[in-house]
């Protein structure tokens, strides 16, 4: 629709429409244009601004347009199955590849393929049947941006509404998928703990430990892992005062996960404790994760440094039984009431001044302390990495009530980013 704003005319969307007038004046819509949305995605955007507190415009907005990496198997009107992967970088291939391994079956028994990343999930087509989501554990699939959405949750609600067929195929699920859809426990490749102590013993304070240099000088080809950015140019430098040749051993970073067709015959991963020492609800699954990750490029072993090797997790992890891991994990999250005992909500305000974004945190504080529901509040705290030029304050909320959610939006001012369900509240 289109509508006088001042001297303006601005287009727009009907949101919603009552008998009621408003107690303040208006004017008659100028045009209304041909409907840009269906039933179904209308209802899907009123669900979006309940489940992720979000702004009405914005749960619209993101399912509009040819978003995001796409690539088609047939004819779109021919499309009856939405394959969904979590690295954009491998849309194109992974289409590819299907058509011609799809192009030798009869053509009845063909395959009609739309592969896509994240946004995709929003995908209007006519002949739909069935939504495939691989990993859907991966947070490649939450969106940064406003309604900072979930594709798995999307892909749900949409199966729900408009009776898809909804396939999730996980590699290490989260603890709350685990306990919710009642899932197998992960299989992980052979896994070796290396112990720094030891290393520091021998006085070896690098961290190019003594089965990594073993590794090297017998040729083995090796690929090492290292999460933090900062200790890559650290350990590049290690291995170069060994004369490590680069055709033998390579170092990457997350990156790697969104590389085709990347294998070794053992892979270290160098830093585990960079996120084993985080102070993070998540870090244990997060920890699993990298390692299954790993294990698809990993064709004998992945070796582990850490300074903890007594950790459950890796004792978990050398018996084979990871459904230990999970009941554990379960457990201490509903002692200290983390999802999926209750829905997590980060608020977040940024502003280039130190007193402004105090202030503003202060001032959101003494709201939420007012507020009738039952939510569990934390002071205003400072995030784990900082953004220069930037001054960020977070609040994190706990909310064991859903329908008790959309009152937030009575408190919460929209400056502030409201992220439900945020990947970390660090």
């Amino acid at each position: 629709m289109v509508a006088p704003f001042g001297k303006r005319r601005v287009g727009g969307y009907i949101w919603s429409i009552t008998n009621q007038n408003p107690p303040f004046p208006t004017k008659e819509i100028a045009e209304v244009k041909e409907q840009g949305l269906n039933s179904s995605q209308i209802t899907l955007a009123h669900w979006m601004t309940k489940h992720y507190l979000a702004d009405p415009l914005d749960c619209i907005k993101c399912q509009i347009g040819a978003k995001g990496e796409k690539a088609l198997t047939a004819p779109k009107n021919s499309i009856t199955t939405l394959l969904l992967i979590p690295y954009a970088s491998q849309v194109k291939l992974r289409a590819e590849t299907l058509k011609l391994k799809l192009s030798t079956r009869t053509p009845r028994q063909q395959g009609k393929l739309l592969v896509g990343s994240r946004s995709a999930v929003f995908a209007q087509l006519p002949n739909l049947k069935k939504i495939v989501i691989e990993e859907p554990e991966n947070w490649n699939y939450k969106d940064e941006r406003a309604p900072y959405y979930h594709a798995k949750d999307i892909a749900q609600k949409r199966a729900e509404l408009e009776g898809f067929k909804l396939e999730l195929h996980y590699l290490t699920p989260r603890a709350e998928d685990f306990k919710n859809e009642k899932l197998n426990s992960p299989k992980i490749n052979s896994t070796k703990v290396i112990d720094l102590n030891q290393e520091k013993s021998a006085m070896n304070f690098t961290f190019v430990s003594q089965p990594l240099e073993n590794l090297i000088r017998n040729r083995k080809y090796t690929i090492v892992y290292v999460s933090l950015r900062e200790l890559r140019e650290k350990i590049t430098e290690e291995l170069r005062k060994l004369r490590v040749d680069r055709n033998i051993t390579e170092i990457f970073g997350p990156e790697i996960f969104s590389l085709t067709g990347k294998s070794a015959e053992y892979v270290v991963w160098a830093d585990v404790d960079t996120l084993l020492n985080l102070p993070d609800f998540r870090v244990h699954e997060k920890i699993l994760w990298t390692i299954g990750k790993l294990s698809q490029i990993a064709r004998k072993t992945i070796y582990l440094q850490t300074s903890l090797p007594q950790h459950q997790l890796f004792k978990d992890l050398d018996s084979g039984n990871l459904t230990n891991f999970y009941q554990r994990e379960l457990q201490t999250r509903q002692e200290f009431s983390f999802p999926p005992f209750s829905t997590l909500i980060k608020l977040t305000f940024v502003s280039k001044s130190n007193i402004k974004t105090t202030l503003e945190a202060e001032k959101m504080s003494e709201k939420l302390a007012e507020f009738s529901p039952p939510f569990k509040v934390s002071p205003p705290y400072s995030p784990h990495t900082s953004t220069p030029g930037k001054v960020q304050l977070n609040i994190a909320i706990k909310a064991h009530r859903n329908d008790q959610l959309a009152k937030l939006l009575e408190v919460v001012d929209p400056q502030w980013k409201v992220e439900v369900d945020p990947e970390t509240l660090l």
